[in-house]
């Protein structure tokens, strides 16, 4: 746990309220209950939502802890996941001065079996920023490694707007897409 990059806080997973997202749950814990077999088989999943807080966020980590939890035993120091904020992501990356800083989190992001890619296109993207996640996900894609992304775009077109068109079609057309429509709860957590 202590290098998925889950902070410390959000290592024990919160109760959460499905009244408003009763059908999201309800998937959402059909992957959470095989979710070996789907990051053995290199699935993706897109949770998304127009509002914040409403639990996309934990969702993820709950399911990447589950899997920590049902893989466990005799992994030994491999490290198997990794939670990753993208624009904090990003800012690194653009960080040339610590070039073995850089790679070691190239290397996890390429390798690891399951990469949450939280907030994926909550701020401005450049060009090279578009690049680098494209770059990643594509060759996990290629990899057969699984893959979930959380964000506030809502539709295949706002999502080639902010990602491009390339980036854009390999989350939004190989993922399970599950909207949330409640509203921020963060409060009740």
């Amino acid at each position: 746990m202590e290098h998925s990059g889950v902070s410390k806080k959000r290592q024990r997973p919160i109760k959460l309220n499905g009244v408003y997202d009763q059908r999201a749950f309800e998937l959402l814990n059909d992957i959470r209950l095989d979710i070996v077999n789907f990051v053995e088989n290199g699935e993706s999943l897109y949770l998304y939502s127009e509002h914040t807080g409403n639990g996309k966020t934990s969702w993820s980590i709950k399911l990447l802890l589950r899997y920590f939890d049902q893989i466990w035993a005799g992994n030994g120091f491999r490290r198997r996941g990794y939670f990753i904020h993208v624009p904090a992501f990003l800012n690194k990356v653009k960080n040339f001065e610590n070039a073995a800083l850089r790679q070691k989190l190239l290397h996890i992001l390429t390798t690891v079996d399951l990469v949450v890619w939280d907030d994926i296109a909550s701020t401005k993207l450049s060009d090279y920023d578009i690049q680098q996640l494209l770059m990643i996900v594509d060759q996990r894609i290629a990899d057969g490694l699984a893959n979930i992304y959380t964000g506030n775009i809502t539709s295949r077109d706002k999502l080639e707007i902010a990602l491009g068109d390339r980036l854009a079609s390999r989350i939004w057309n190989i993922s399970t897409l599950v909207e949330f429509k409640g509203k921020d709860r963060r409060a009740e957590w």
